[in-house]
């Protein structure tokens, strides 16, 4: 697996989460299999070197199994038959299937019937298994297999989306001076960032950032001095920013920022966490005092993004304008 996906097989998604990914969706297709299966139990299970670890459990009283628990790698479990071969399991009933004798899923917690399917990477590799469980023994019909594959499909298909933006990610055109995305790179990967925002039903913002009289810094200082104030500010918003929020400089000064969000309280924290980086900044450096305007916009549902963009550049020069009445 290339080190440079989002994503690795060698770690539990829950210990290391990504943001990019809607556990509340998964949550809402695992409940679904228990409540269609009629199934006291259903869950995403992840598997790494370390074991099995439920991602995923139906919210029922009667699932033994929480979120977070993680059962070794070489126990006698359905899950690791599913991962060993690749392939799809069905056991209608364990209890007559001298195989599972060991199983602690049915010896100690009184399960039967079990239909798993494998979930995978987008790179082949082997997830973990999307099941349900139910302690009477299951004669299910073609229909309930057809409908087990076509829930594991949406989980596969966010897995998908995750690798086509880390791609979009490296690939992405960037800016030689500030090693950030260059306008081209920002909206490619800002459009697919939003395509996954509305899959998955998440919030995101725009801030728009100008250096405030940039000219004057070029014109007094030099062409090079101004080169390392972009340099600076560049460096700032990457620290202030999660990983998988899409920075990019469109502009001679001006940055943008997609990330994503709770509320308008999250947006100004950014910008919080940006401006007081700069200041700390101006504290230890031998450049002339610096300062940024930044506007931002919560993206409405559906909108493009170069109206985002131009929302947001209209709230910056708003910003930049009550400054300079003061």
């Amino acid at each position: 697996m290339s080190t440079d996906t989002l994503y690795s097989s060698e770690r539990f998604l829950l210990d290391n989460p990504i943001d990019l990914i809607s556990l509340d969706k998964w949550q809402k297709t695992v409940n679904l299999l228990a409540r269609v299966f009629n199934a006291p139990a259903s869950f995403l299970v992840q598997y790494t070197p370390k074991g099995f670890q439920v991602t995923i459990a139906s919210k029922q009283v009667s699932n033994p199994y929480p979120p977070g628990v993680v059962i070794a790698p070489d126990t006698n479990i359905f899950c690791r038959r599913i991962v060993e071969t690749r392939s799809d399991l069905y056991v209608p009933d364990a209890k007559i299937d001298p195989c599972w004798e060991t199983n602690p899923e049915v010896q100690k917690d009184g399960f039967s019937s079990y239909l798993g399917v494998p979930v995978f990477w987008p790179d082949g590799s082997c997830f973990g298994t999307f099941c349900v469980m139910d302690r009477a023994k299951t004669d299910y019909q073609a229909s309930y297999f057809e409908l087990i594959h076509q829930l594991k499909e949406i989980i596969e298909a966010d897995l998908a989306l995750l690798d086509i933006y880390g791609e979009l990610k490296q690939l992405a055109h960037l800016d030689e001076l500030c090693h950030i995305n260059n306008r081209r790179g920002f909206k490619g990967l800002a459009r697919q960032r939003m395509k996954l925002a509305q899959r998955n039903e998440s919030r995101l913002a725009l801030l728009y950032i100008d250096v405030d009289d940039f000219k004057g810094i070029n014109d007094g200082h030099g062409h090079s001095v101004g080169d390392e104030v972009l340099k600076l500010l560049a460096g700032i918003i990457k620290q202030s920013v999660r990983g998988s929020d899409v920075v990019g400089r469109i502009g001679g000064d001006e940055f943008v920022v997609l990330l994503m969000c709770q509320n308008d309280e999250d947006v100004i924290a950014t910008e919080t966490r940006i401006m007081q980086g700069l200041d700390n900044a101006m504290l230890d450096s031998h450049l002339p005092e610096v300062s940024v305007t930044i506007g931002h916009k919560i993206a409405d549902q559906d909108v493009r993004l170069d109206v985002l963009l131009a929302q947001a550049d209209e709230d910056m020069f708003r910003r930049k304008r009550d400054k300079q009445a003061l």
